[in-house]
């Protein structure tokens, strides 16, 4: 127990920072309000986990214990895997009940059959990080049965541990009821198996929604002219589950200021969908340097929407630059953009540097200079 009079209390607030002084007052009130077994629990938090009084407050009232041994032995397994205190404090704060978890029979063995699958250090701690109730889910009624109903999916344990990772809660949710509706659905559109799997692998976060709300954005995607046996269906309805109304209209918006029609937004939109899913400054950094650096028509960029969806840094601006060279001198035409833009780093160099060395020497010092800017 604490025994402060007011007086010294309120000097106490004064000399310490606010914030300093804040936590004081409410760690005195866990010794005035709360059981003695909580306010154990709520010190242990703060001085062991790293907690904040406040979550340290909120915690307790979810787990209570009278001695260290069993959240220690807890924070021992974390610490064995390799968690860092500041993902152990993280993991805590969202999931106090873990620390009443047995760490021989219930915690251990979750550890052990996602390390069997193929589960590394790095990767366990992002899963658990970023949902820390995983570890509240039954191994044998749930953990094995959903992980290996994702690798039957996409036929093999490597991609199962890849998607589980992009979008964690996929292990975490019950497939039967998130998962398999969703996959339905597509089937009867006429998705192929392969798009599917390409959607589960690379986008797993967009099956976390209302059934109703998937269905009506498939049916959009089918209305803006996609074919669903095409890979480019999935892919418009990862970008567009993925923003609000209000952010599709603000990214034509910006498309608008350089000329593009809605319409033309939309034609682009369908020869590669990722040039929505652009922030706004990337769409209008790149869009200035093909247009104001380089002279392009911008019309040129609609026709060619995966040339603004490369690294400003490291591919648009030091191939580009390469590019009004050549363009400048009527070496090359507008057309070759796309290509100069996505061949390999030696296709680049051989097709639109050394080839053209005669008559534009000063290309390869041009493209290294940018590069080097990138780095």
């Amino acid at each position: 127990m604490f025994h402060f009079s007011r007086k010294a209390l309120l000097h106490i607030g004064v000399l310490q920072p606010p914030q300093q002084a804040d936590s004081l007052r409410l760690l005195l009130r866990f010794s005035s309000t709360s059981s003695k077994s909580q306010s154990f629990t709520a010190s242990y938090l703060v001085d062991s986990c790293g907690l904040s009084p406040e979550s340290a407050l909120s915690a307790s009232k979810l787990v209570k214990f009278e001695t260290t041994s069993r959240p220690d032995a807890v924070i021992g397994v974390f610490k064995n895997q390799g968690f860092t205190p500041t993902q152990i404090s993280h993991i805590v704060r969202r999931f106090p009940a873990v620390l009443s978890a047995d760490p021989d029979k219930t915690l251990l063995p979750k550890v052990s059959f996602l390390r069997s699958r193929g589960i590394s250090d790095l990767e366990l701690a992002k899963l658990v990080v970023a949902v820390p109730k995983i570890l509240g889910r039954s191994l044998k009624q749930h953990l094995v049965p959903t992980f290996h109903y994702i690798s039957n999916l996409l036929q093999s344990d490597e991609k199962a541990i890849a998607a589980i990772i992009r979008a964690p809660r996929i292990l975490y949710e019950d497939p039967q009821a998130e998962l398999v509706p969703e996959i339905t659905t597509l089937r009867s559109v006429g998705v192929p198996e392969a798009n599917i799997r390409h959607l589960v692998l690379y986008h797993g976060q967009i099956f976390w929604c209302r059934s109703s709300q998937f269905d009506e954005t498939m049916n959009r995607v089918k209305a803006m002219g996609f074919d669903p046996c095409k890979l480019n269906f999935v892919t418009a309805l990862h970008v567009i589950m993925g923003m609000s109304e209000l952010m599709w209209r603000k990214k034509i918006s910006v498309y608008g200021k350089w000329g593009w029609s809605e319409e033309v937004v939309l034609v682009a939109f369908r020869k590669h969908p990722m040039c929505m899913a652009l922030s706004e400054s990337k769409i209008t950094a790149a869009m200035d340097f093909f247009v104001n650096v380089v002279g392009l028509d911008s019309l040129v960029i609609s026709q060619r929407p995966l040339a603004i969806t490369f690294s400003l840094g490291k591919r648009i601006v030091p191939r580009g630059s390469v590019f009004q060279v050549l363009l400048s001198k009527g070496l090359i035409k507008p057309c070759s953009l796309l290509t100069l833009l996505t061949v390999t780093e030696k296709k680049f160099l051989e097709k639109f540097v050394t080839t053209y060395l005669g008559e534009a020497p000063q290309l390869l010092a041009l493209y290294n200079e940018k590069m080097g800017l990138a780095c």
